[in-house]
């Protein structure tokens, strides 16, 4: 049985809120100096992305799971004050990261810099929301590719990887070049995305209704979206173009940025990082809409009992039903 519940506003939200979590960490790690030389452009991008982008898409997930807050917002209310559950959990950290990116992008906007305590918060919260996306998925047990411990981890992979391409993007797009350690992560993450995939798939090999939605994904109606979206948009083309890279085949500039600015290695590194976002949104489209339910044997047969039993006690109520009928036309 394949699930209906959830779908294309759930796959955008999963897809924003992992873009603005990881664009802000990825931001984060840039403003620090761990992605080496970068223009400010790249930080300034992501730290503007992230509060926008997880705004939108938290409306979304509000919008598609709690339709009636529109017209009762006290609803909202509700989701603060049931710390035990997912939902809450997920809607306290949605709304910290939210308040600190702004906080965050005032402050850049205002002096330039940032306070350290306020971006560790951030990238810590980023980190979590991240983990949120592949969590509010994998509490749903009856859904073995969603309750699958590598799902969480994916996402999270995923995130930052989509994140890291949105602010090359704008990046590359203002004329300006990309890191040699920037091209560097980017790769590694890539690979430790087709990992995670595979280690995915691989964990639900021993479930019916988990293989079905595996073969959705790899051979059935889902197949031109994995293999053109994900694979060839969202794996190969940046895993081969930053090889590339790394390899040091292209020029590489004074400051140690890659990528000459206007030529067609400029083009190529856009190329790729639109590449990504294009795989990624594949990829939690492909998780969402892949998914089949599954149900106990012993919770079928319990059913197929009830079913019988239901049958018995109707049949008893018609027998009485007409034995009431007979009883009035002999009294009459």
């Amino acid at each position: 049985m394949v699930q209906t519940t959830w779908g294309w506003l759930i796959v955008i939200y999963l897809f924003l809120g992992g873009l603005g979590a990881g664009a802000f960490l990825c931001s984060a790690l840039a403003y620090k100096g761990f992605l080496g030389s970068l223009n400010e452009r790249f930080y300034k991008f992501g730290f503007l992305l992230a509060p926008v982008a997880v705004i939108i898409g938290t409306a979304l997930l509000l919008f598609d799971l709690a339709p009636s807050a529109a017209i009762n917002p006290l609803k909202i209310l509700q989701l603060y004050t049931r710390p035990v559950s997912m939902m809450s959990i997920g809607t306290y950290l949605l709304t910290f990261f939210i308040v600190v990116s702004v906080l965050v992008l005032l402050q850049i906007k205002k002096s330039g810099k940032i306070c350290d305590m306020m971006l560790t918060l951030g990238a810590i919260l980023a980190l979590g929301v991240m983990g949120y996306t592949g969590l509010l998925l994998y509490v749903v047990k009856a859904i073995p590719l969603w309750a699958s411990v590598w799902l969480p981890i994916l996402f999270t992979i995923s995130a930052i990887s989509t994140g890291l391409s949105a602010n090359a993007a704008a990046t590359l797009n203002a004329g300006h070049g990309l890191s040699h350690c920037a091209h560097k992560f980017h790769v590694v993450l890539v690979a430790l995305e087709i990992v995670a995939v595979l280690a995915l798939f691989a964990s639900v090999r021993s479930e019916a209704a988990g293989m079905a939605s595996v073969t959705k994904i790899v051979s059935g109606s889902l197949a031109p979206m994995f293999w053109i979206g994900f694979v060839v948009f969202g794996l190969a083309l940046p895993l081969l173009g930053g090889s590339k890279f790394m390899l040091r085949s292209c020029s590489v500039n004074a400051d140690g940025s890659v990528c000459a600015h206007g030529g067609e290695e400029v083009k190529s590194c856009v190329y790729n990082e639109y590449g990504v976002l294009i795989g990624d949104f594949c990829l939690r489209a492909l998780i969402v809409l892949a998914q089949s339910i599954y149900f106990n044997p012993y919770l079928l047969v319990l059913l197929g009992r009830l079913t019988e039993l239901l049958n018995f006690i109707a049949l008893l109520l018609l027998q009485a039903n007409r034995l009431l009928d007979r009883s009035h036309l002999l009294t009459a």
